[in-house]
């Protein structure tokens, strides 16, 4: 029994540094840099693994939590944070959702590689599985609950696929990756347009 014991300890102890080891791996290749632009292409699929659909957009992000992401086809939405907040704007129903950023990360984890907040990692299991640093979350009631990202030879982001809760999947590949792009300050503030319904949760 104190063998197995030892063994299980064991088992646990390397478990942990792997763990903490991937985790670290990949701060250190999103620390690498501070802004950083590119156009993706995204293909959802059921929870069956069947297409479901496709979309098309840019994204901007500049640290410590700046963010914007903007869906153009086939739906227009808009995700921006500035550090703070996170709005969520859907043209489509006329209608903002702001959030406090740290509410936001829960359903949209991905706002994690704009982060400079290390503690925010403790909440999240990753792990090495090939070429790709999956990120799991410690809480089952996230909606989003697995997250992988894939980086290029020269350390950029290129593909990320996002598994949701119920089971479907997005993936997402880049293109016109940029890590050094020129951005305006206005880039991560959103003021509503007239008349549109605002759902303000802070």
């Amino acid at each position: 029994m104190k063998k197995i014991a030892a063994l299980s300890m064991l088992l646990w102890s390397v478990s942990a540094v792997a763990l903490a080891d991937a985790r670290s791996e990949l701060q250190q290749k999103l620390a690498a840099f501070d802004r950083f632009s590119a156009d993706f292409s995204q293909q959802v699929f059921d929870e069956q693994g069947e297409p479901m659909q496709s979309a098309q957009g840019t994204m901007q992000l500049a640290r410590p939590d700046r963010f914007r992401w903007h869906t153009v086809s086939p739906d227009e939405s808009v995700i921006v944070s500035d550090g703070n907040n996170v709005w969520m704007y859907d043209p489509f129903v006329e209608q903002v959702s702001i959030s406090p950023l740290e509410d936001a990360i829960r359903n949209t984890p991905f706002l994690l590689i704009a982060g400079g907040d290390g503690q925010r990692w403790q909440q999240y299991d990753v792990t090495r599985n090939g070429d790709a640093y999956v990120v799991t979350s410690k809480d089952p009631g996230e909606l989003i609950s697995q997250f992988s990202l894939r980086f290029d030879n020269r350390n950029r982001i290129q593909r990320f696929t996002v598994l949701e809760s119920g089971g479907q999947r997005s993936e997402f590949t880049l293109s016109q990756v940029n890590t050094q792009p020129r951005t305006e300050s206005s880039t991560f503030t959103f003021r509503p347009p007239a008349g549109v319904m605002i759902d303000d949760q802070r």
